[in-house]
């Protein structure tokens, strides 16, 4: 026992010095952390009451239809202008509300973080449920609660941003509401579709399919990790229901990393890529695939609609980032005591550093397996970032 654990204090120290080497002899370019923003600085140039009245169907738009059921009977035939946020009145008088933004993911890439820092603006209200993943996950037909008590369904949905409503109706008509379902954005290519989709041959729909009939108005925002980084993350935060058992180490993250990058390349010899790709197999490996999903969101969504983000660039640049997402989602310039609530909140949900790091030879493996997929995706950015060269982003000036 005590040769064993001498043994893996060494390890450890060499994981260290190899990798404190490689960060000093890795030749990258600096990145500028904020000048990716400037392209996207875009605010809204149309209200959700004249997109609503001009919106044009999809060519399968009677098969989204089937996909949702619950939907399409409560939506309203036009949206009040009076508000900015997506929101009608009832036969009862009741004001209803939908998200006026959503947060797709990716899961484990700061998307809580964000969430909340932007709840800090004076004119934003929060859903009653973070991310209810409720387009992804809540059943159709319906089977029960879900994240929508109490049954699950599409009113259930709405009621989630109840008191979004009352605010709005209260005096904040310029007020919004939006949520954070991190996994929409990895569920777009027919994986989770109101339930699990990737058995159903029959299903000719996507996830952006049915967002974009549902509500063509969304402010989508999408931040990417370092996959590795991301999926490292993903191994601890998915242990909770593990809670008494000992916490892992190197070792046993290695040992999973190696298993599940055979189980990648067994699927995909028996299947092919786009079979294990929707069939996240294995899950959190798989979701690290970006470039994966992003054409089918680009297919049906205008870019104008669509904000990237990089989680090691907002972590560097956060204030420059945040200006960026207020702009984006049309919200008014803040004060300096408004800004000092939103750069002055701890950071939330960020569990990596109380874990042992894991080894070199690990995380080079994990670079290894993923940087065909970042070379896809740094190409559809056109933007080299998206490698992740190993060398942290530098402070910049402000984007916007």
């Amino acid at each position: 026992m005590a040769q064993h654990s001498y043994m893996f204090r060494v390890r450890s120290l060499l994981t260290a010095v190899l990798g404190l080497w490689y960060c000093a002899h890795a030749v990258v370019p600096d990145i500028d952390p904020v000048s990716y923003l400037k392209p996207q600085v875009n605010a809204p140039t149309y209200t959700v009451a004249e997109l609503w009245a001009n919106h044009k169907h999809l060519p399968n738009w009677e098969e989204v239809r089937r996909a949702a059921g619950d939907t399409w009977d409560e939506l309203p035939q036009a949206y009040n202008a009076s508000f900015k946020n997506p929101c009608w009145y009832n036969k009862s008088g009741q004001v209803k509300c939908l998200p006026y933004f959503q947060i797709l993911g990716v899961s484990k890439c700061g998307t809580t973080d964000l969430y909340h820092r932007l709840s800090k603006h004076p004119q934003m209200f929060e859903s009653l449920n973070k991310g209810p993943h409720w387009w992804d996950e809540c059943s159709w037909p319906l089977r029960g609660a879900c994240t929508a008590p109490p049954k699950g369904d599409f009113d259930g949905y709405v009621s989630l941003y109840a008191r979004a409503a009352a605010a709005f109706a209260g005096g904040e008509p310029q007020g919004i509401t939006g949520e954070a379902s991190s996994n929409t954005y990895t569920a777009a290519n027919k994986v989770y579709l109101r339930g699990p989709a990737w058995d159903r041959a029959d299903l000719q729909v996507s996830m952006p399919d049915l967002m974009w009939e549902s509500s063509p108005w969304l402010r989508n925002i999408i931040i990417f990790r370092d996959p590795v980084d991301r999926y490292y993350s993903a191994f601890y935060y998915y242990r909770w229901w593990k809670k008494d058992e000992p916490t892992p180490g190197p070792q046993e993250f290695h040992d999973t990393v190696v298993s599940e990058i055979k189980e990648w390349t067994d699927c995909v010899a028996a299947h092919g890529q786009p079979h294990c790709v929707r069939h996240y197999h294995p899950q959190q490996l798989v979701k690290g695939m970006y470039a994966e999903f992003l054409s089918d969101w680009l297919r049906v969504w205008p870019k104008e609609q669509l904000l990237i983000l990089r989680n090691e660039d907002y972590k560097v640049a956060q204030r420059e980032h945040m200006e960026v997402v207020f702009n984006f989602l049309g919200l008014r310039a803040l004060s300096e005591p408004e800004w000092a609530k939103v750069m002055t909140m701890p950071a939330r949900n960020k569990n990596s550093d109380k874990y042992a790091p894991m080894w070199a030879e690990t995380r080079k493996i994990l670079d290894d397996f993923y940087a065909p997929f970042n070379a896809r995706l740094a190409k559809m950015m056109a933007d080299d970032r998206y490698l992740w060269p190993k060398k942290p982003a530098t402070p910049a000036a402000t984007a916007a």
